[in-house]
């Protein structure tokens, strides 16, 4: 059941990412933003300025730490062992870098260092989030069916 959820949420991730009916090549293309975190400080800076702006910091930073906990939450569960973690943290960094550089070969949306971080701190948070529900005892999967 897990390895479905997983297959399906990957899938939605690349359709989001790719495939979503706004986005086409060269649209919305714009440089690569290679240093870490400087676009997150840039969107900081201009959220003083308007709603609008805050708006879009909060779009960038929370949407890319929520499309990526699905991938710690399912990849802990797949994983089987508690000292997986770091394996599964690698793995969702990896995938995010290889999301990135697509986006940059095709271009498709825009090159961001931080989305990579902002990506890997969502698994970690999705990690974080199964365990919690682990040693709360919530009945994730029901075995019986």
């Amino acid at each position: 059941m897990v390895v479905v959820a997983m297959i399906i949420y990957i899938a939605a991730l690349l359709y989001v990412v790719f495939l979503e009916p706004t986005r086409s090549a060269g649209e919305h293309y714009a440089t690569p933003r290679w240093v870490p975190l400087k676009s997150t400080y840039g969107f900081i800076i201009e959220a003083g300025h308007s709603i609008r702006h805050w708006f879009f910091f909060l779009l960038n930073l929370l949407g890319n730490i929520i499309l990526f906990m699905p991938f710690g939450f399912f990849g802990d569960a797949l994983s089987g062992t508690p000292a997986n973690k770091f394996r599964v943290i690698i793995t969702a960094f990896f995938f995010s870098l290889c999301i990135e550089l697509l986006q940059l070969a095709f271009m498709i949306g825009v090159y961001d260092a931080d989305d990579i971080l902002l990506n890997t701190l969502g698994a970690y948070l999705g990690i974080c989030t199964y365990r919690y529900l682990v040693k709360k005892d919530v009945v994730l999967v029901d075995n019986n069916s």
